[in-house]
């Protein structure tokens, strides 16, 4: 059977389930710290938030397990690094129908059940990468450790840029890269989101500079077509005009996704947590969302999530 098969054939539950939730205004997912360390010395949001105490295993284990419980179909797995916890890594990817990985790459890497990684590059080279990450280096280690790893068939993959100042006229150029280099099944895009207290200002983006962003999406999604994981629609939401406007109230990410520290706390508002701008928020999961939750949803969205997602 192949996997687009298996995905229509495992998937139909789980996304008929889903929809289920968002009738009845219910969270559906969560995203979990795995860890409350991190091996680079970037400035993203989770270094604008105090450190916790790391639960155990064991104990995240039980919190997974009581999520599903109560109902929730798909968990985003960050941290932090969560690769600095192998073990927990390989204990907590059974349990949920779906798991995304988001991870800097930093160390080889793993096939998980039912799992679906999202690499972060931060721009077209080894320059640009490392300089936004702070880490020199860490560009080629990515390299290594997914041809290492994507030979083997089994490990779905996709490439995950945050557009800042530095990097966001390189859209086109990371997308021929990873397009090329057959290291990833395609690309996503968020912008980059305002941490009131936290994160690198130098790198925050104009109002000029999102509607640039949101123009040469369009333009690049004509060219390279699915292989840039974004709908048109999705796209059209990073335009100012539209995030200028959004609050936690009125966000999908907030509404239907629970965000949890290393500690099992709930975060509030979103993996941002409340120092999250909302009106200068990027987030790619914020118009995945909204475009499965406003009904009808496109066959296109559908189709896309679909592949978004591992059996």
């Amino acid at each position: 059977m192949n996997n687009l098969l298996l995905k229509v054939v495992y998937g139909i539950l789980p996304f008929g389930r889903l929809f289920l939730q968002i009738i009845q205004g219910k969270e559906f997912g969560f995203s979990f710290n795995l860890a409350d360390r991190c091996p680079i010395g970037c400035d993203c949001y989770w270094r604008a938030m105090g450190r916790v105490k790391e639960l155990t295993d064991e104990q995240v284990v039980e919190f997974f397990h009581e999520q599903k419980k109560q109902g929730k179909l798909h968990v985003t797995i960050v941290g932090g690094e969560p690769y600095v916890r192998p073990k927990l890594l390989r204990l907590v990817t059974p349990i949920m129908p779906g798991n995304w990985v988001v991870t800097s790459g930093t160390t080889p890497l793993m096939v998980l059940p039912r799992t679906t990684h999202f690499i972060s590059i931060d721009g077209k080279n080894a320059a640009t990468h490392d300089k936004v990450r702070k880490m020199i280096g860490l560009y080629e280690r990515i390299l290594k450790n997914l041809t290492a790893i994507r030979p083997t068939g089994e490990f779905p993959a996709f490439i995950h840029t945050v557009l800042n100042a530095a990097n966001y006229r390189q859209i086109g150029e990371i997308l021929r890269t990873w397009h090329d280099n057959d290291l990833a099944d395609g690309v996503t895009f968020s912008t980059i989101t305002h941490i009131k207290g936290g994160g690198d200002d130098s790198l925050l983006l104009t109002r000029d500079q999102q509607q640039w962003i949101a123009e040469e999406l369009l333009k690049q999604k004509e060219v390279f077509g699915n292989f840039l994981c974004m709908t048109e629609g999705m796209i059209t939401m990073y335009k100012p005009s539209r995030t200028e406007r959004q609050t936690p109230a009125s966000c999908g990410t907030a509404k239907f996704i629970a965000s949890f520290d290393a500690s099992c706390n709930r975060i509030p508002q979103c993996i941002f947590s409340d120092k999250g701008d909302c009106s200068r928020c990027g987030c790619v999961i914020t118009p995945m969302i909204e475009s499965v939750t406003n009904f009808p949803p496109s066959p296109a969205a559908i189709k896309l999530l679909a592949h978004l997602y591992t059996p």
